[in-house]
């Protein structure tokens, strides 16, 4: 059940987006392969350390890439994969090492690039970001201590932003303006992937949750009960539903009134399910009891399964397009400057 769910290292995460950097433009999550991977596989930074580790990881045109900072993307890309449920096997170590040290010299090829070009990021930008960034922790000494559990200063993650958008500023000069994707080649992804635009039966719903332990005695689920039936009672009276769940409920969602969104079946437990998808809209459960505890649902919208229309997924198809031409033209760029530049990997 998504409300429920367990963001994995949640505060690492969120600076992870910053910096594990890509060189797309246009945002796309994937990370740049290089045309020329090294001669051998980079070091696994888990494993022990009784060999010694190198100061630096490769070398690009006489710019040193550090071993530590080699060390901390890759292990930032470790995380990052635990937490989409996407573990690195032992025998992926390696290749997963070889692709985050490719994409770092990627990176660097681009960035001296743009700084040969005379591209500059002004510092206000820069300061604007490291602020939204640590708008997500809910104190200063937790966004510190996220920054040296990654061993991140601020000063590093100030360059990695300046780098960041370099990047994304050379590729909007040189790579996006060449690129259009027209209607036609919309028409003919849509036709080709037909199961994309599938949309399954969804509805959309809120809830108030009073969380009760497996293990609780029935004197607490008896209480649990009363106060969720006295809410029921003001619902049924004509109470606010979003303002009773920001006051009462006990979920991540309730700051947003309950809201959980749209969502199809088999993304909740069987219970909460099945009360959801039984709701007309505007209507209001009676209690439900799952292994989270009680609950009172209101479903807000229900939209039957159909096959969405070329119409109304075209802006997005051709937005997805654009994202994977820029993304395959930045590889293409960043092979042909490693091809003209000098680089050295010195990890094994």
């Amino acid at each position: 059940m998504k409300c429920f769910s367990v963001r994995p290292l949640a505060t690492a995460m969120i600076l992870v987006a910053f910096c594990v950097l890509t060189v797309s433009a246009a945002g796309a999550d994937q990370q740049v392969k290089q045309a020329k991977p090294a001669k051998e596989s980079p070091a696994q930074p888990e494993k022990a350390t009784a060999e010694k580790k190198p100061v630096n990881a490769a070398m690009v045109n006489g710019k040193a890439i550090s071993y530590a900072a080699y060390e901390t993307e890759f292990n930032l890309y470790r995380r990052r994969s635990q937490a989409q449920g996407m573990p690195i096997s032992p025998e992926a170590q390696g290749q997963a090492g070889l692709n985050v040290i490719n994409d770092m010299i990627s990176r660097e090829l681009i960035y001296q690039e743009s700084q040969k070009k005379g591209i500059k990021v002004p510092a206000e930008f820069v300061n604007e970001e490291l602020s939204s960034i640590k708008a997500q922790f809910s104190d200063p000494s937790q966004f510190q201590a996220a920054l040296a559990e990654m061993k991140l200063t601020e000063d590093n993650l100030k360059e990695q932003i300046v780098q960041r958008q370099a990047i994304r500023t050379l590729i909007d000069q040189e790579i996006v303006p060449k690129i259009e994707i027209t209607d036609q080649q919309a028409k003919e992804f849509y036709d080709k992937n037909p199961k994309l635009f599938q949309r399954p039966e969804e509805v959309h719903a809120q809830h108030i949750l009073l969380k009760v332990e497996k293990d609780a005695d029935e004197k607490t689920r008896a209480e649990a009960r009363k106060k969720l039936m006295d809410i029921k009672k003001k619902l049924d009276a004509g109470g606010d539903f979003a303002e009773l769940a920001k006051a009462n409920s006990q979920c991540p969602s309730a700051p947003q009134g309950g809201d959980l969104g749209f969502f199809s079946r088999g993304k909740m437990v069987p219970a909460f399910e099945k009360a959801a998808f039984e709701l007309k809209p505007n209507q209001v459960s009676d209690i439900v009891e799952t292994n989270f505890g009680y609950h009172l649902i209101k479903v807000l919208e229900h939209r039957e399964a159909k096959t969405l229309t070329l119409e109304e997924v075209q802006p997005k198809i051709i937005s997805s397009l654009k994202r994977r031409q820029i993304q395959a033209d930045a590889e293409k760029y960043a092979e042909d400057l490693r091809k003209q530049a000098k680089v050295e990997v010195f990890v094994k």
